[in-house]
């Protein structure tokens, strides 16, 4: 006989004629000996065994040539049963073991030398009706100890062997099952809620088979039970583990359903090249090469110690001694809500139960429940507990808000469920139904805000399918109301819209603006304009300025004026008058309820510009970046050190304006064609463009609509007569994409941005008021790659970019959307965004980040791996060592502009397709698989 293990592991040849001997031994001993096998070749002479009962052993001879089968041997008295096969009668031929499938969780982790893995199973006694456990009656779990080739393991091979089981599966009922375990509820006891199958002195041990036995069934609910094996082979790093489960039902053979499936976890936290859910276990922590069979199969495994009365618990914030069972569900609801928790129980820096976890924004909408559920359960079964989860600001006993500006319950203090919904039924009725509340209108942000639709039309191409050089499509753009109807185009001001932006972009790799005046002219008809920082303060509000206070500047490139300021202090308005005289017709000032903002009249990019030098008006109006101020760290921008600052005609993003301007100084573009039904422009010839998809892309911001805060999210303000003539009071966004040279469609660089953001729309709740979708098709509108000034930083970061980043007008969105999802990780977050240098720092990226293609799926372009750059890369590894790497592998004719077309990056030497340091190569992860970073930020 020939063992042979596969993968180039080894083969070994057993002598047949020892093997043999040794088996009619043990035959002699287990019981009547079957018809003799077909001999085998001779070999060496082998030990002689111990005596069998049949009678006294012979002298061991050298083993002869093969011979004729024997007669079969004489039939031996039975042997006493032996501990390990007694089970429980409790029924004529319950003691009969027919054990459950045994579900078998492989383990696929692979490291390098001989390591043979491991494959354990556990199966259970059936129960005597053959469906469910009974009162009274007891059941066996029967724990195999394999290797992934099928030799035999010893619970001496294993560093854990734990059993748990819970149930029933409906989570407001979960508790573990330690009655059946013979487990301890004692928390200051090692082991409590479940049983160490290595150390448990109940537990029959034969070879690599362990037996345990529960106890009776008593007053167990009725449901569905999971025994959930946690096992940990031993070695270092301990790459062999798993969690085995195993269900049996107790007092019914109705099956419960999980009301969350592992699926819906997997859309945001399974990685796709390791094949791990990335749950908080995976993290080094307990182990330097963390758990991730823990959080295997979530919420099953979770379930395991994460219950009602379970192994999980935290210490009450409250007293700091007592330990509170921690629920599945108030877990999983307070991680997902996170930054919107306001419990001072939950958030509180030093104490919080999760205080790691207030700044994590769920990227779907909150609200939107059936995102993670797969039932109705979620309306149809309020609680306290699940509810209160997310709604963390209510005290139950009380019915009262414990959370300053928070509302107390309406329905008063709630002792228990049984009234929930009552006032809270599903759809209808009550005082608010559940799915009223959580009502998440398409598309949505954070609030369920609604966004209004932008319809786009294009003369069609010749051939039907793609313009080719000659072609000069027209484009024709319809802006709907609230109720779905085009507006009347030829009031589109800024009376009635603050904002009214229209983009024609691509193509989908490395896109720029194209065929419209915008990309002709790039800033060359932008003027330049700066804000001072410091908000007016006092009543009225304004500043004040000493005797011989000056204000330093110069405008449009003129020689610098040093203008005397008036003194005592000064409102808004008195220091717009004051500049206005001052500059003549070289800029317009104007002034705001706590601000003044100095426009250059020059149209012209770098000719027009404003130049401020230190001075004590600078100083104290703050016309120098104040830096960015960091609530987390002591970062401090450094952007008033600048002398002068210098401020040019340029936009933060190639936007075509479709507003009539109320500034008769401002570029007007000549293709733009207000219609009473539509605004028509004509495109520019399509010649000499790279063949691929294009894009036209176009938002618009109803006058008086104003952006959320963090406390109050979600679009706010008074809405303009003129807007409100036009019916819109809401933003309106629209994307199409077109042809120019090909048919074919260009793949995306990547996708899959809905698994975790869903439906809902970026921009929408806080801050700027530009809504776009999770697409990186609609982000290249303004993050594009087209460059139209030097630099090398953000300007109040003491960089020297005079718009922008590196030159760019926004951010370009390779680097933009990794910082983001590195956020947490990054040296210096402060870049992610310059008008906040927290903005992103706590995000934590759902996965390990190195599971590149999550993002840049199989049907994605792939040049993740194969177009290595500094804008892709510095951007994740933002190190000063990492780019200083990089510079040092650059060669730049002109280092006065780091980023210019002329510089050589030498990237793609090392880390270039197939390299010994490619993309991926280095962020392999799965083969061998490589444990995450710690993705808990350190504290800070």
């Amino acid at each position: 006989m020939v063992l042979k293990r596969e993968k180039g592991s080894f083969s070994v040849l057993v002598i047949i004629g020892v093997l043999l001997a040794i088996g009619l031994v043990l035959a002699a001993c287990k019981g009547p000996s079957g018809p003799a096998g077909e001999r085998g070749p001779a070999g060496p002479a082998g030990v002689a065994g111990p005596a069998g009962s049949a009678g006294p052993a012979g002298a061991t001879g050298t083993v002869g040539a093969a011979g004729a089968a024997g007669a079969p041997g004489k039939a031996g008295p039975a042997g006493a049963p032996g501990k390990g096969l007694e089970f429980p009668v409790t029924a004529p031929g319950a003691n009969v073991p027919r054990p459950l499938p045994p579900m078998e969780i492989p383990l696929n982790l692979e490291v390098p030398g001989t390591d043979t893995g491991m494959n354990v199973t556990v199966e259970l006694s059936k129960p005597a009706n053959g469906t469910h456990l009974a009162a009274g009656e007891k059941m066996v779990v029967t724990i195999t100890l394999k290797d992934k080739l099928g030799a035999t393991l010893t619970k001496d091979d294993f560093a854990t062997l734990n059993l748990y089981m819970y149930g029933p599966q409906e989570t407001a009922k979960t508790v573990t099952a330690v009655k059946l375990l013979n487990a301890t509820t004692d928390r200051t006891k090692t082991p409590h809620h479940y049983i160490d199958l290595l150390k448990d002195t109940n537990v029959q041990v034969q070879g690599n088979t362990l037996k345990y036995a529960l106890q009776a069934v008593t007053n167990e609910e009725a449901g569905t039970y999971t025994a959930s094996l946690w096992v940990i082979k031993k070695g270092d790093p301990p790459v062999n583990q798993a969690f085995v489960l195993a269900d049996f039902q107790i007092g019914t053979a109705t099956v419960e359903k999980q009301i969350v499936e592992k699926e819906k976890c997997a859309a945001c936290h399974l990685g796709s090249d390791s094949g791990k859910f990335y749950l908080h276990h995976i993290d080094p922590g307990r182990s330097p090469y963390g758990s991730p069979s823990i959080d295997s199969i979530p919420v099953v495994t979770c379930k395991s110690c994460h219950n009602n009365e379970g192994y999980a618990a935290f210490v009450s914030p409250a007293d700091g001694t007592t330990r509170v069972p921690d629920q599945i569900v108030r877990r999983v609801h307070g991680v997902h809500m996170g930054e919107h928790l306001s419990n001072p129980l939950n958030i509180d820096p030093k104490t919080g139960i999760f205080k790691v976890y207030t700044g994590v924004i769920f990227p779907a909408n909150v609200k939107n429940c059936a995102y993670c559920h797969v039932d109705n359960r979620w309306k149809t079964q309020p609680s306290r507990l699940a509810c209160g989860a997310c709604h963390d600001a209510i005290d139950w006993a009380t019915g009262k808000s414990v959370v300053t500006g928070k509302k107390d319950h309406a329905g008063g203090p709630q002792a228990n469920d049984t009234l929930c919904a009552t006032c809270h039924p599903a759809d209808t009725g009550g005082i608010k139904p559940v799915a009223v509340a959580h009502k998440a209108d398409e598309p949505a942000g954070l609030t369920g805000a609604t966004v209004n639709k932008i319809d786009f039309s294009l003369t069609p191409p010749a051939n039907g399918k793609f313009y080719v050089a000659g072609e000069t499509p027209k484009l024709s753009v319809v802006i709907k109301d609230d109720a779905g109807k085009a507006i009347d185009h030829t009031k589109l001001d800024t009376s009635s819209f603050s904002t009214a932006n229209l983009f024609v972009y691509g193509s989908r790799y490395q896109s720029v603006p194209v065929l419209t005046n915008r990309a002709r002219n790039g800033i060359s008809k932008d003027r330049a304009a700066i804000t001072n920082a410091r908000a007016a303060s006092g009543t009225p509000p304004g500043w004040t300025f000493a005797a011989g206070d000056t204000f330093k500047l110069s405008i449009n490139g003129k020689a610098p004026v040093e203008l005397t300021a008036p003194v005592g202090a000064q409102t808004p308005a008195q220091v717009r008058d004051w500049l206005q005289t001052a500059l003549g017709s070289d800029a317009t000032v104007t002034s705001s309820a706590t601000a003044v903002t100095i426009r250059s009249n020059l149209q012209g990019g770098e000719k027009s510009r404003i130049e401020i030098y230190n001075s004590p008006v600078t100083t104290k109006m703050a016309w120098k970046p104040l830096g960015n101020v960091s609530k987390m760290t002591s970062f401090r921008g450094s952007g008033a050190t600048v002398e002068p600052y210098v401020v040019i005609g340029a936009g933060s993003f190639p936007n075509i304006e479709l507003r009539k301007p109320a500034d008769s100084l401002d570029y007007v573009d000549p293709n733009v064609i207000r219609n009473v039904g539509d605004i028509s422009y004509q495109l520019d010839n399509v010649a000499g463009l790279t063949p691929g998809t294009y894009f036209v892309y176009a938002y618009v911001v109803p006058n008086g609509l104003l952006p959320g805060t963090l406390a109050a999210p979600g679009p706010s303000g008074q809405i303009s007569a003129a807007a409100k003539a036009l019916n819109v009071s809401r933003h309106g966004i629209g994307l199409m994409n077109f042809q120019i040279g090909t048919a074919t469609e260009q793949k995306k660089v990547a996708t899959n941005c809905a698994n975790c953001h869903s439906n809902t729309i970026w921009h929408l709740d806080e801050g700027p008021l530009h809504a776009t979708n999770f697409d990186a098709d609609w982000c290249r509108a303004c993050h594009d790659y087209s460059r139209y000034t030097s630099g090398d930083g953000f300007n109040n970061q003491g960089g020297t970019t005079l718009s922008g980043w590196s030159g760019y007008g926004a951010v370009p969105s390779v680097r933009r959307l990794h910082q983001l999802h590195r956020g947490a990780y990054l040296d210096h977050p402060e870049q992610i965004y310059s008008g906040n240098p927290d903005f992103g720092r706590e995000i934590i990226f759902p996965q390990d980040i190195r599971n590149c293609t999550k993002c840049h799926s199989a049907d994605t372009t792939g040049t993740w791996k194969t177009e290595p750059s500094r804008l892709a890369c510095m951007s994740c590894h933002d190190s000063d060592r990492a780019n200083s790497h990089a510079l040092l592998n650059t060669f730049n004719p002109n280092p006065a502009d780091p980023w210019n077309s002329a510089r050589v990056e030498t990237c793609k030497t090392c880390h270039g397709a197939g390299r010994e340091f490619s993309p991926d190569k280095m962020h392999n992860i799965s083969k061998p698989y490589k444990p995450p970073y710690p993705r808990e930020p350190e504290e800070r």
